[in-house]
């Protein structure tokens, strides 16, 4: 698979352009401890495909806690908001390469179970809200990651084909929802050492640890 054959380019948000898994763990310590409950190991793969929603839910269900999911969101977008939009940055070489995209006209999208109102913060933050052309969130399709859905929503919305985009992911629900929608997928794995790692790799067109090995 040649990367540079692609008109469109799909990317999730954490973990793939943003190094933010100590800070989704600091989000669930923060809450979780609140209602003295320790971090279960398990926790953060449970609910990474998860858009807010579901991830509260099953988070109420799991902890047997009496709030409202309502409630549970409130409580992350507000720890969530003082993490992310001060301390989260991009993963080295993420910018150089998005420009490197840009400067070739290609089109770049994010493609994120965060809300747009985080994403953009984020992004802005960073320096590189102005090189997307789009920005799909979980709210705008009905299934997780483990589908297509979000994938394709972003194909739409820039004007492109399926076959003109590859998906870049570093979860394996993501790569799974890619390749079924019939997708061309990359796995980012920087600073990342999973248990599905083997198949991840096999799953995937590419597979790369450091965006610097596409510069």
């Amino acid at each position: 698979m040649v990367l540079d054959d692609f008109n469109g380019y799909i990317f999730d948000l954490d973990g793939t352009l943003i190094d933010s898994s100590y800070a989704w763990r600091r989000v669930d310590d923060i809450f979780l401890s609140g209602y003295g409950i320790d971090t279960p190991d398990d926790y953060d793969r449970e609910i990474a495909s998860m858009g807010f929603e579901l991830a509260a839910q099953y988070t109420i269900d799991r902890f047997h806690l009496n709030l409202t999911v309502n409630e549970v969101m409130d409580e992350w977008n507000k720890n969530v908001k003082d993490v992310f939009t001060t301390e989260i940055v991009l993963f080295s070489g993420a910018e150089e390469y998005l420009r490197s995209l840009k400067s070739k006209g290609k089109k770049l999208s994010v493609a994120t179970v965060n809300s747009l109102e985080l994403t953009e913060s984020i992004l802005r933050n960073n320096g590189v809200l102005d090189l997307f052309d789009d920005i799909t969130t979980k709210e705008e399709v009905t299934r997780p990651k483990g589908f297509p859905d979000i994938y394709l929503k972003s194909a739409e919305k820039l004007g492109l084909s399926v076959p003109e985009c590859v998906v870049f992911e570093d979860i394996l629900e993501g790569i799974k929802g890619a390749k079924d929608g019939g997708f061309k997928t990359v796995a980012v794995m920087c600073k990342k050492k999973v248990h599905y790692r083997d198949e991840m790799m096999s799953l995937c067109d590419k597979y790369i640890t450091s965006y610097k090995e596409l510069i």
